[in-house]
């Protein structure tokens, strides 16, 4: 073939990017009409197997290009590399209900509508080093930890480059054999689009260099936890950053105040997104820079929620360079159903004209019950059951989902859950290691 193939690709409910290949001659076609997916694909769990759901083996949808792609040229005797983003749509060409880009499509669409506000969103991709003892035992964040990983972050940030991902910062972490890399922020729809690329081209960037990578939240219970946080921000209809308020004790606007607290309201529902696999328990957790509690506060990495302040005294720029992050999610989660889950939640606090949430300037887990009740302080759920009921019970935020969607997410996830039940921490761990 040449290397003459084009992925038709899309992020599922478990995470991971299922594609179905076309000939790069007929990708036009494709274009036009899609091909076709099995609706009980979506059902499909990470380990091969299918959840319980409402289609079996009739029903089918149509996976069709949406106009972003991440193409890396052949080299190296490996053919191209060119993935194609798609939506599901049904047989009457309609969004398909179940189809998470459809689902972020519409919230950024609400935002937008009620707000005049496109949300900018940007990635952190923390991710694992297998195998190699030498890269494992260098000393963290440190010169000699990077030049040990060079030929990959080299290989890395071109790659990026030439699927036009823009690469930001590149960084040894906290673990052992642990790397970090950042992208910038893409606006509406282009920030989810970019991050379900970016872990593909950098898995992409391993296979080539014949090095084992792995995103999972916890390569291993005694391991530092990966994560996936996501900074984000606003921008109005003219262009202009609305984030930023030099008045406010939180540097935030009003309006971005009942945003944050929307989704603080709703934090153990989007935990069942942004933290949607039993090995994500592992990693979140007080004392663990992940966060363990619903908090919010300045640039306070214990927070759920935390400002990131911008260093310059330009008030223009200060303007333009602060954002959110959001700290929760790690890589096994879908993108695009956590910036929609965000989007909505953010926008009933705007619709509810929610205040600033009550700022934490310390580790929650250092504050006394008293102290954390004061300040409405809740941990965050234990386990992904307890997530996956924070959601179901959740009226307004399991309305947001179409009922389709919800049903298929509790389904999936559940049925993960009851195949690894007897799993121990260890055994856990290298499942999810080896798949993502």
């Amino acid at each position: 073939m040449n290397g003459d193939v084009a992925m038709l690709s899309w992020c599922d409910l478990t995470g991971l990017v299922r594609c179905r290949s076309v000939l790069q001659d007929q990708l036009s076609a494709a274009g036009r009409y899609g091909v076709g997916w099995p609706s009980a694909g979506q059902a499909i769990l990470p380990f091969g197997t299918v959840a319980d759901n409402p289609w079996g083996p009739l029903d089918e949808v149509r996976q069709v290009p949406v106009g972003a792609n991440a193409m890396l040229a052949a080299r190296d005797g490996w053919p191209m590399f060119n993935m194609v983003l798609t939506r599901s749509i049904d047989r009457d060409g309609r969004p398909w209900d179940c189809c998470p880009r459809s689902f972020c499509e519409a919230a950024l669409g609400a935002l937008r509508q009620e707000t005049g506000w496109t949300m900018l969103s940007a990635f952190e991709f923390e991710f694992t080093r297998l195998g190699e003892p030498e890269v494992s035992a260098r000393p963290v964040y440190t010169l000699d930890a990077f030049r040990t990983s060079a030929k990959f972050f080299d290989a890395a940030v071109f790659a990026l480059r030439e699927a036009g991902l823009d690469p930001q910062t590149v960084e040894p972490e906290f673990g052992a054999g642990q790397l970090e890399i950042a992208c910038g922020p893409a606006a509406g729809m282009a920030g989810p689009d970019r991050a379900v690329m970016i872990r593909e081209v950098l898995r992409e960037v391993a296979r080539r260099q014949d090095v084992r990578i792995t995103f999972a939240p916890k390569p291993a219970p005694n391991e530092v936890g990966n994560g996936q946080h996501v900074h984000f921000s606003f921008i109005d209809a003219a262009g202009k950053p609305v984030l930023y308020d030099r008045d406010s004790p939180a540097l935030i606007s009003p309006l971005a105040s009942s945003f944050v607290a929307g989704i603080m309201r709703h934090m153990s529902a989007i935990c069942a997104i942004a933290a949607p696999a039993p090995v994500s328990y592992l990693r979140l957790g007080p004392h663990h820079w992940s966060c363990g509690y619903g908090s919010f506060g300045l640039q306070n990495r214990e927070a759920a929620i935390r400002v990131c302040p911008p260093a310059s005294r330009d008030e223009t720029d200060r303007a333009r360079a602060i954002n959110l992050e959001f700290r929760p999610p790690d890589g096994l989660c879908n993108p695009y159903l956590l910036i929609g889950m965000l989007a909505y939640a953010g926008l009933s606090g705007i619709r509810d004209k929610l205040p600033l949430p009550p700022m934490v300037d310390r580790d929650p887990a250092d504050l006394s019950d008293e102290e954390r009740r004061s300040l409405s302080i809740a941990p965050l759920p234990a386990s992904l059951l307890e997530a996956l009921d924070a959601l179901a019970n959740d009226t307004e935020a399991r309305s947001w989902m179409p009922p389709l969607l919800h049903d298929a997410f509790q389904s999936v996830k559940r049925s993960e859950i009851a195949a690894v039940q007897d799993k121990s921490p260890e055994e856990l761990c290298a499942i999810y290691r080896n798949i993502y």
